[in-house]
């Protein structure tokens, strides 16, 4: 009988738990990220432009192995001019995806703008590797 009430007791407090968090959604596609709002590229004035986006250089070991193929990255252009947030949403094998990343944190762009004041916007980037 004691691990049937511990086992009730436990799922009461996984519903209590829900029950609390699920109010607490964020407004239309803003989300926080610390204290600034995140903001879509529908939401803002001017998004932001790429002033400088340097390509990623292919492994030994990929260029070998022959692999071709894109990588598809989330991130956030901030307010500040720095790329942050970076989340891999499609990836390559041989060090590709990590070039990638390395890449993206050395774009340059101005920021996005809302209502005269820059913002931070999520943006997605495309890699692409070929061999030719």
């Amino acid at each position: 009988m004691k691990p049937l009430t511990i086992f009730f007791g436990l799922f009461l407090l996984l519903l209590a738990y829900n029950s609390a968090s699920y109010g607490q959604g964020t407004s239309k596609s803003q989300t926080t990220a610390g204290t600034e709002n995140l903001y879509k590229g529908t939401e803002v004035s001017l998004k932001a432009r790429v002033t400088k986006k340097p390509e990623p250089k292919y492994t030994k070991i990929a260029k070998k192995h022959q692999i071709t193929g894109t990588v598809v990255i989330r991130c956030v252009f901030s307010k500040t001019g720095e790329v942050t947030n970076i989340h891999v949403i499609s990836g390559l094998p041989d060090g590709l995806t990590d070039r990638a990343v390395e890449a993206a944190k050395k774009i340059r762009f101005i920021p996005a703008t809302k209502d005269g004041h820059p913002v931070s916007m999520w943006m997605e980037l495309q890699y692409n590797f070929n061999l030719y």
